[in-house]
């Protein structure tokens, strides 16, 4: 019986991906685990591999449209099957191409009289979220196949009137789209609580200024993510979530870390933080901060965290706020360092200060454990319990 590839779970918050391309056709032989397309998420560029083995029978999605979370996309099975419930795949021994799926088309999709369209069920639905006649289209994918772009570009057209520069109005990149979904999720979700504090670097500048990683210095984000990972081992609330009426205990520390390229964030994620020191931590944001700006994240580098780092202390600003990423519990952001005047013994000293923010999701974070947690992170770097 054939074997239905179904596109998998690609993280929190991804709602389709695109197909970017194919690296079979109909007919090639595949084993488990070997490599069958790329495909593009909100958030990174991943292989789709293959759950069974045998001969590719049919692609059910043209490259360079979008699926679902457990959309079709391919059968594999044995030479000669056939597959119920869909158009049969032609014979893989002539040598031509497979038969793509096509959806009967609504009627608003077809002129009367007209010739039917040929679309897949993800553009038909979002052409009739945004009101778009089907019928009034060129495709302009594989033999007339109306794409999403089709879709977005028509209803871009609708939306500007003519007395306007239609390049006024243009779609967002589709991670900068990601971001506006999660950010207008969370902010509607999520109340936040934020408390603030300042931390006196000194000790913190001390280590970094002699350790030296492959001819660089440690790096801030390494200090600051094993700060948070000791800290909240003597306050796990803060690394769980909050779900509905119930507390969700993730095994492990794991922490995002806000990493941006041009005007686009990424959260790559950070494991077990608690049981690796600041060296190993430094290594990993830079493997993890090369993959961003190389577009090379897998979908697993994505997922599992419970709390995040966003660290803007390379410009001078003494303090922002962030919002709590979705599924989530806290975020901490990280001003500049900056020479201020403190009172210690009794006498005015400079000292190098930075400025830090946590915002914590009040529905499961009451102040105090925020203010703790905060104060816990503070004591640690000042105390030179990090090295």
């Amino acid at each position: 019986m054939p074997v239905a590839i179904k596109l998998p779970d690609m993280g929190t918050n991804v709602e389709e991906c695109k197909i970017l391309t194919w690296r079979v056709q109909g007919g090639d032989a595949v084993k488990r685990g070997d490599v069958l397309a790329d495909v593009e998420t909100d958030k990174a560029v991943v292989e789709l591999e293959s759950t069974a083995e045998g001969i590719v029978l049919q692609l059910l999605v043209n490259a360079g449209d979008t699926a679902r979370t457990g959309d079709v996309l391919a059968y594999v099975g044995k030479l000669g099957e056939s597959i119920s419930g869909e158009p049969k795949a032609k014979d893989v021994h002539s040598g031509a191409p497979l038969q793509e799926t096509e959806v009967p088309p609504a009627s608003s999709s077809k002129s009367q009289g007209g010739p039917s369209v040929r679309v897949s069920p993800v553009v038909r639905n979002l052409a009739a979220k945004l009101g778009i006649d089907l019928g009034t289209l060129a495709g302009t994918g594989p033999e007339g196949v109306i794409t999403r772009e089709d879709v977005q570009r028509a209803s871009r057209e609708k939306a500007v009137p003519a007395s306007e520069t239609p390049s006024l109005a243009e779609p967002l990149p589709r991670a900068q789209a990601a971001v506006a979904r999660a950010v207008e999720k969370s902010w509607k979700e999520i109340p936040h609580l934020s408390v603030t504090a300042s931390i006196d670097m000194t000790r913190a500048l001390d280590l970094r200024t002699r350790t030296t990683i492959d001819e660089t210095h440690l790096s801030y984000d390494a200090l600051f993510l094993k700060a948070m990972g000791l800290a909240a081992e003597g306050l796990p609330l803060v690394v769980a979530r909050f779900d509905g009426e119930r507390v969700i205990r993730p095994q492990g520390i794991h922490i995002a870390i806000a990493i941006g390229v041009d005007n686009e964030l990424q959260l790559p994620v950070i494991r077990d933080v608690e049981k690796k020191n600041v060296e190993t931590l430094h290594r990993e944001v830079a493997v993890l901060a090369a993959d961003v700006k190389a577009h090379t994240l897998r979908a697993g580098q994505m997922t599992g965290a419970t709390m995040a780092l966003s660290n803007l202390g390379m410009y001078p600003i003494e303090a922002f706020d962030a919002i709590i990423f979705p599924e989530h519990s806290t975020i901490l952001t990280v001003g500049a360092i900056q020479p201020k005047p403190v009172v210690r013994d009794g006498e005015v000293k400079v000292r190098p200060l930075a400025t830090v923010k946590l915002a914590a999701d009040h529905r499961l974070i009451n102040g105090r454990t925020a203010a703790k947690f905060l104060s816990r992170i503070k004591e640690i770097i000042e105390s030179g319990e990090l090295g």
